[in-house]
């Protein structure tokens, strides 16, 4: 039997942050989230800085995340809010190249989109996004996917990748996986910064990449460092 007299069930709408500097774009992804049912914008603003001021007095469930801020990367913003909370982070971005990609997903992006995205697809990401799902945008699947293959390939020719490379180099790849940089990892290792910069190479020409984030995620996918370092 139906109480009649009980109130109905209501949930409260997710909370997302939109972080982008262009004016009239941040107001556009506004409309788009509070015409969406079941989402509210928390906070809009231009910075990372104002980000993080606003994410510690207004909580959130997912994040709108632009990469080139006046004051920074965005990917610097996405692992700040992982290190303080369950929020999600879902890249929007201009760009579409395969160092942005896995620099983004490598700070711990839920998702990966590009602004030409439509608003009923966007809109539609993001609440498949704050469902557990990680949309990506087709350009930036293509390098995942391309990865994917190559990873593949390395694995059967090298039966596994702790052959690949030198104890010295995965030492160095875990320490930028840290967040170190090339003279804080010098130091670690009680060697010159120009000995590290040495490993670097090495380590880029053995993984065929051309950035630290690509070669952390390499190193990653071939078991050469966890997860967890």
């Amino acid at each position: 039997m139906t109480d009649l007299g009980q109130e109905p069930i209501t949930v409260a709408p997710a909370r997302i942050g939109i972080v982008e500097d262009d004016d009239h774009l941040r107001d556009y992804l506004c409309d788009i989230v509070d015409a969406s049912p079941g989402l509210k914008v928390a906070f809009a603003v231009g910075t990372i800085g104002a980000a993080m001021r606003q994410s510690e007095t207004c909580p959130i469930d997912l994040c709108l995340v632009d990469l080139q801020l006046p004051d920074g990367n965005g990917a610097d913003l996405v692992r700040h809010l992982k290190g303080k909370g369950d929020a999600k982070c879902l890249i929007l971005t201009v760009l579409g190249d395969r160092t942005s990609v896995m620099a983004a997903l490598d700070s711990g992006a839920d998702g990966y989109l590009l602004k030409d995205t439509p608003p009923a697809t966007l809109a539609g990401n993001i609440i498949s996004t704050l469902e557990g799902y990680a949309p990506i945008s087709p350009r930036a699947a293509h390098f995942l996917l391309d990865l994917y293959q190559r990873d593949a390939a390395k694995k059967i020719s090298l039966g596994g990748g702790q052959d690949l490379l030198s104890s010295r180099e995965q030492e160095v790849l875990k320490l930028f996986s840290r967040g170190l940089s090339y003279r804080e990892a010098a130091e670690v290792m009680r060697i010159s910064e120009h000995t590290i910069r040495d490993h670097v190479k090495s380590t880029y020409r053995k993984l065929s990449v051309h950035s630290r984030s690509e070669a952390v995620f390499e190193a990653r996918q071939l078991g050469i460092i966890s997860s967890l370092d």
